[in-house]
């Protein structure tokens, strides 16, 4: 929707140029007159300091009649002063004038580097010591308004507050001009942006005609891509209409675009549901990169909500998933309390093949080593079937501690070193000098890293390698990784490969029961960090785990797209 702006008032601007022409124009003022108020001083003091200088040289204290007449001939008031500061001579025509005290802040400022006079309150002053002690004083008053900038400083300061008011009129006239055609251009954007016309374009010439110009063009533009993108969703709509699978669409300008499938699905089921396949359906098309959402009724039936876009638009699928949704609740179950009720029966057999052994004759007793394998056998799947869940015998407390990368990668070659010479299979690593350590459990981090290297070596040729590299993450995560130089997997397998019995379409002709990534995804899981399996040549499986540098409880960062057992963690 499009959203009027207002220009922002210029006054702002307007009043921080007048203080800036103010402050500038009265720095420049203070300095003219400072350097005027010490010119016009000087021409008093540079003769009145001569002639203390000269006097100071001829008179003789001890001559009273002398010295008076000197210093009445000096042309300036004059006072000789004893060595203890009292006044024995003085002579001039304005008694007044020792009565001026210390000049204001300006002259003195103003005359601060002056030397042999001082600068006092409309006067000048002269002092030369004497060689038998006292000294000669000689002061000059000066013109009415000299020595003080107060006299000058009206028409200055009325000159300066013209200045500064025409400075804010032109800050506030420029302002307010720029403003409105930045508001013409906002508005010919937002329209631009919205599908409309995009109407008054910023004039003028220099910088704002060629945005007025290249607006113009983009609105141009614009619509021609929206005519050729509307005509495209038009023939994708006729496309989807006939499909037996519910799809809606939205087209540039916003509209929708629903098969009839889609209606026919929302008209057969209950409001609630309806409203929330329509919520699920808007969501899909409001965003801007893939969606994919499961969505669970009231009826018990399951459907998925997938959407992406295409040029000029968004496409959104439903597809029901009640019967996928089912069989994974069947798996689950079975590798659950099913699993745990085999539990009992397996030992039953076991402690009975151990009775029967000291029972049958020799002759039964291989019969009897085969039922004690077997059930041995049976044993150990069950307890890979129930790993990882909540009914998992073997579970513990998780030990959180740091723990060298390195050290597993030891214990992991050490352990598959027979069983990989016999395959004639390579496992090296790629470790970096600098790789953290993790902040896992060190038993758990082995068990996963043994079933994906176990994986690995199943699906291997012979005369192949399997690496185990780890990298440091940003956000104090790291990646370890398995990769191999086998077949890989499918793109459409990932999503079923950690499900309990789960295999790959090019796994049958090679053991296993489809177990092993399911109990190394939920291990994963219960150590904070994600299992990710990629698609192509070469399997190639990551377990991110945080490092030990690492906050302890901040969730780890979603770094991409998780394949995980949903087993819940006990």
């Amino acid at each position: 929707m499009h959203q009027e702006t207002r220009p922002r008032r210029p006054w702002r601007a307007a009043i921080a140029a007048a203080a800036a022409t103010a402050v500038a124009l009265g720095i420049v003022a203070g300095l003219a007159l400072g350097f005027d108020l010490r010119r016009e001083v000087t021409r008093t003091a540079a003769p009145l300091a001569r002639t203390a200088d000269d006097l100071a040289r001829t008179i003789d204290p001890g001559r009273t009649a002398a010295t008076r007449a000197a210093l009445a001939a000096s042309g300036a008031d004059a006072r000789l002063v004893g060595p203890a500061g009292r006044v024995r001579i003085q002579t001039g025509d304005d008694p007044g004038v020792w009565d001026a005290a210390g000049a204001a802040w300006p002259g003195a400022l103003a005359t601060a580097t002056a030397s042999g006079w001082t600068l006092r309150d409309g006067a000048v002053e002269a002092r030369r010591p004497l060689a038998g002690g006292g000294a000669v004083v000689l002061r000059q008053g000066l013109r009415p308004g000299a020595g003080t900038i107060g006299a000058s400083a009206l028409p200055v300061g009325i000159a300066i507050g013209g200045l500064a008011l025409l400075a804010g009129l032109a800050a506030w006239l420029l302002g307010a001009r720029a403003n409105r055609r930045l508001h013409d251009a906002t508005v010919a954007l937002e329209s631009i942006a919205a599908g409309r016309p995009p109407g008054d374009l910023p004039g003028g010439t220099g910088g704002w005609g060629r945005l007025g110009a290249a607006t113009a063009a983009v609105s141009e533009r614009a619509l021609d891509l929206r005519a050729a993108a509307e005509a495209r969703m038009d023939a994708l709509g006729a496309a989807i209409a006939p499909l037996a699978h519910p799809v809606a669409a939205r087209t540039p300008s916003g509209g929708l675009i629903r098969n009839d499938a889609l209606e026919r699905l929302v008209a057969g089921l209950t409001p609630a549901d309806a409203a929330q396949v329509d919520d699920a359906v808007r969501l899909g098309l409001g965003a801007s990169g893939p969606v994919a959402r499961g969505l669970a009724l009231s009826d018990g039936r399951a459907f998925e909500i997938e959407a992406w876009s295409v040029p000029g638009g968004r496409v959104v699928a439903v597809g029901e998933r009640t019967e996928q949704a089912r069989l994974a609740a069947l798996r689950r179950q079975v590798t659950g309390s099913a699993a745990r009720h085999l539990q009992a029966p397996v030992s039953e057999i076991q402690a009975l093949a151990s009775d029967l052994a000291g029972h049958v004759p020799p002759t039964a007793q291989a019969s009897v080593r085969r039922i004690q394998v077997a059930g041995d056998r049976m044993e150990r799947l069950v307890g890979r079937m129930l790993r990882g869940t909540a009914d998992d015998p073997r579970a513990r407390p998780v030990q959180m501690r740091p723990v060298g990368v390195a050290g597993l990668a030891y214990g992991l070659g050490a352990a598959f070193d027979r069983r990989l010479r016999d395959r004639g299979l390579r496992l090296e690593t790629d470790l970096p000098t600098d790789l953290p350590p993790l902040r896992t459990d060190a038993a758990l981090t082995h068990e996963i890293l043994t079933e994906l290297i176990a994986n690995a070596a199943t699906f291997t040729p012979r005369g192949g390698t399997i690496t185990l590299a780890g990298r440091a993450l940003p956000g104090g995560r790291v990646a370890l990784t398995v990769s191999d130089t086998g077949p890989g997997m499918r793109g459409d397998e990932l999503h079923l490969v950690t499900e309990r019995f789960a295999r790959g379409t090019g796994s049958s002709g090679f053991p296993g029961a489809g177990l092993g990534l399911g109990v190394a995804a939920a291990l994963a899981e219960r150590l904070g960090g994600n299992l990710e399996l990629a698609a192509g040549p070469g399997g190639r499986a990551r377990l991110e785990l945080p490092a030990a540098l690492a906050t302890p409880g901040v969730a780890p960062a979603d770094t991409g797209v998780t394949v995980s057992a949903a087993a819940p963690a006990p």
